[in-house]
């Protein structure tokens, strides 16, 4: 057996209980609240939500960054979208974020 399917088999059956697959929506998201999740999830994706954040943070100004507030940064499948916030919720601009390339771009307003 060669190293990346003895890695493969490990996760396997390290994280099976976490793994993605094609559960329930209930099952989902008991798994969205393990610890591991994100860990096994960015595996997959290639980027962790906090990764995303951390890339709309360093492409963003300082003056935005102070202003406002980077809010619900959601997994999309091939990218995250995010959303610029005010301090009192309302949303400035709505960001995608290539989980792939790391390209940010602007995709409009709420």
């Amino acid at each position: 057996m060669n190293l990346k399917k003895q890695i493969l088999k490990f996760f396997q059956t390290t994280y099976a209980d976490i793994l993605p697959s094609d559960d329930s929506d209930a099952t989902k998201a008991s798994k969205a609240h393990d610890p591991r999740h994100e860990v096994v999830q960015e595996m997959f994706d290639g980027m962790s939500t906090g990764t995303a954040r951390i890339i709309i943070e360093k492409q963003i100004s300082q003056e935005i960054r102070e202003k406002f507030k980077i809010d619900q940064v959601e997994n999309q499948g091939r990218y995250y979208l995010a959303r610029i916030v005010r301090h009192d919720g309302s949303t400035i601009q709505r960001l995608l974020v290539d989980k792939q390339t790391g390209n940010i771009r602007m995709v409009g307003m709420a």
